[in-house]
């Protein structure tokens, strides 16, 4: 992946959705992401076995943290507009392939 990619990732994730750079789900999010676009069709509990794998945690721990960052970001009123259609807080599945499908429109200029 480019690094263009990877800070175009990083900006939506901080700009757009609002979720802090200091928070682990952030970063965790940010692999999620990237690991979605790198193979498409992989289930989210596999791409939180990933991470967790990499961090030396349980992909439940994994799953929770992303939680926490976004309940965080739908709290402070960020997320409300970037997903008007989710009825609610955003599932962490939501988040993540928004963001890569937001990615792929870029790299393609969709």
């Amino acid at each position: 992946m480019k690094e263009y990619d990877r800070q175009l990732i990083s900006n939506i994730i901080k700009m757009d959705i609002g979720i802090s750079e200091n928070l682990k789900g952030f970063k965790y999010l940010n692999e999620s992401v990237i690991i979605v676009i790198e193979n498409a069709n992989i289930s989210v509990m596999q791409v939180y076995e990933k991470i967790a794998k990499n961090h030396d945690r349980s992909p439940v721990s994994i799953e929770r943290t992303i939680r926490y960052a976004i309940e965080e970001s739908f709290e402070k009123n960020k997320l409300n507009g970037f997903f008007p259609h989710s009825g609610g807080k955003p599932s962490n599945s939501e988040v993540i392939w928004t963001i890569a499908e937001i990615v792929k429109r870029v790299q393609y200029n969709i």
